[in-house]
């Protein structure tokens, strides 16, 4: 390998680089037949503001402050250390309100109409910032092997290296976390090889690839719901009514905190028959269960985001 600082010779080099690392062109410089990248946009913009509880608050509400939305905005609290947290509001990228949430006092008014930003605002925080936004978010999937096997060997991706997906189910530093392992227990099975390579790409794609294409699901349901404001019919509501079932049901709970914390994918969790026939249970008891209805309706949003 070749950097600015010389040249190392290794049997085995870790990409770590991250989505933008860089080795596409490494590779495409060397003469590699290009790697196999996958990328689906999420559709949402998120706009962050940092705050701190202030002294004597050493913590905040226990709930709400997971993420909570309508049908064309949502707002999720993120609690750190030292009494700090985040407030995050999500809309979709083509939404015309979107660039008013810049502005400090109509982000704040706005997270204020949801109840976990008016739950955690409420306990006079301190602003830490402005308001921080992001855009451009994607899912992204990079093998090192295409239809003919791998396009190099001696070279694997961890991390967002080889998948990089949006932090809404918070899984990318156990996806990391497990592709280290894995080269960590098997580093020393001739790691140069095209074997070796081959290996490891058809690991990661039983492995890892099952979590992405779940968040990429997930985001597309989420998507559609802003860009639609439909509620009421279709996928996203039933995604939704599994995820509400779960606070009161504990069996369709457990199920969910298997998927979430990655301890048996959602394809086989979801599809269990006692956890299919409890969600359509619940939702044949609210025949007018709309998803996420937490926060102000379209006209108030309006009205507030107009400043």
């Amino acid at each position: 390998m070749t950097t600015e600082t010389g040249s190392y010779e290794g049997d085995l080099v870790v990409d770590a680089g991250g989505r933008r690392g860089g080795a596409e062109r490494w590779l495409a410089a060397a003469g590699c037949r290009p790697p196999v990248a996958e990328r689906h946009r999420t559709g949402l913009a998120y706009f962050c503001r940092w705050y701190r509880l202030p002294q004597g608050v050493d913590e905040g509400p226990r709930r709400p402050w997971a993420v909570t939305g309508g049908s064309f905005a949502g707002c999720a609290v993120f609690p750190a250390d030292n009494r700090l947290f985040a407030v995050t509001l999500f809309v979709h990228t083509a939404d015309t309100t979107r660039s008013a949430l810049r502005d400090t006092a109509v982000f704040e008014a706005a997270a204020r109409s949801f109840p976990p930003g008016a739950a955690w605002l409420a306990l006079g925080a301190e602003p830490l910032s402005e308001v921080l936004a992001t855009a451009s978010l994607d899912n992204r999937w990079s093998a090192l092997a295409d239809e003919r096997g791998p396009v190099v060997s001696g070279l694997v991706p961890v991390g967002d290296a080889i998948t990089h997906t949006n932090p809404t189910l918070g899984q990318g530093t156990s996806l990391a976390l497990w592709a280290a392992r894995r080269v960590a227990r098997t580093a020393h099975r001739d790691p140069g090889s095209e074997q070796f390579a081959a290996g490891y790409h058809a690991w990661a794609v039983r492995t890892l690839k099952p979590w992405f294409d779940f968040q990429v699901v997930a985001d597309q349901a989420i998507g559609e719901r802003f860009a639609t404001r439909a509620g009421r019919t279709g996928p996203a509501r039933e995604v939704a009514a599994l995820f509400d079932c779960a606070l009161e049901d504990p069996e369709v709970m457990r199920a969910r905190a298997r998927v979430r914390h990655l301890a048996e994918p959602p394809e086989r969790a979801y599809a269990d028959p006692e956890i299919r026939a409890r969600v359509a249970r619940w939702l044949a008891a609210r025949p007018d269960y709309a998803s996420n209805t937490a926060g102000p309706d379209r006209a108030e949003w309006e009205k507030l985001t107009a400043g």
